[in-house]
């Protein structure tokens, strides 16, 4: 399980909001395993470090306080959507804090914590980014605070597997969207007319998901939140994975549509025509 890590100092840059997350479950583990190794972990240890996801009012209002700050000390944007129930959330919020990732997280980023809750929580500060929904827990939104635009737009849905991803890799990656610095990104680069259809068609397949994705969030976060009360629902486990392989499924191959609008409109394709996958329904919807 995790190891023991330092304990939180309360840093320059860093703000503390909202409390939650989605949890990452294994496809040969069951859900009610992982959690309770869990929670059994932070008992014998007593190690209560990367529990920084709080409730807040105003969410938004803090994304907005943080991009503000973040603007006025050159800084990017750092957000990360968790909980305190998820330990990939907690893995992180604790990494961020030590060395040597630590002082890279000082010196080039503004970080908000953003409360996922039991599922029920979040979207609003999601959709405020730009992307339709959180797949995982945590999600790492790395923010232009100049422009807007998410640096980590194409490669930010890896750490749903935080706690497998080493502290040696976690720098290269924090280090590597650094470099980009805040208004960098101010100007994206003109795309063609038929990229531009193709792009806007992808976001609206994306949307459609992200609409069955938050229906299914309703279904399983009450779910969840009886489980962690101790009064696990039966079908749980069934739930959970199901709803488990369509966020993992879905982020993938919406970025592999994208990846082959750029290609083929960069070798100058016209009237290009993709093929947008189509998923099964959830066993709840199929019993209605």
């Amino acid at each position: 399980m995790m190891k023991a890590i330092m304990g939180f100092l309360r840093l320059p840059g860093i703000r503390l909001k909202l409390k939650g997350c989605i949890y990452r479950t294994l496809a040969t583990l069951s859900v009610s395993f992982l959690v309770a190794m869990g929670a059994a972990s932070a008992s014998s240890t007593g190690d209560s470090s990367g529990e920084l996801f709080f409730p807040s009012d105003d969410p938004v209002a803090e994304l907005e306080q943080t991009r503000q700050s973040a603007r006025a000390n050159d800084r990017l944007v750092l957000v990360i959507m968790g909980a305190n129930w998820c330990h990939d959330s907690r893995a992180l919020a604790s990494r961020i804090y030590q060395q040597p990732l630590r002082p890279i997280i000082e010196s080039h980023y503004e970080t908000l914590f953003v409360d996922v809750g039991y599922l029920d929580q979040g979207s609003e500060v999601i959709k405020a980014l730009g992307p339709p929904v959180y797949y995982a827990t945590p999600t790492v939104l790395i923010v232009d605070p100049v422009s807007g635009n998410l640096v980590n737009a194409d490669n930010r849905h890896q750490w749903g597997s935080a706690d497998t991803i080493s502290m040696e890799d976690s720098v290269a990656y924090f280090r590597l969207m650094a470099s980009a610095g805040p208004g960098a990104l101010e100007n994206k680069a003109a795309e063609g007319q038929e990229l531009r259809k193709l792009l806007n068609e992808i976001d609206a397949f994306e949307q459609t998901q992200a609409l069955r994705l938050y229906a299914a969030y309703r279904v399983i976060g009450p779910m969840l939140r009886a489980y962690k009360e101790g009064n696990p629902p039966d079908g749980f486990d069934d739930y959970w994975n199901e709803v488990r392989v369509f966020r993992l499924q879905v982020p993938m191959d919406v970025d592999e549509l994208r990846r082959e609008a750029r290609n083929r409109t960069a070798a100058g394709e016209q009237n290009i025509q993709l093929n947008y996958p189509q998923y099964a329904a959830f066993s709840w919807e199929t019993s209605q």
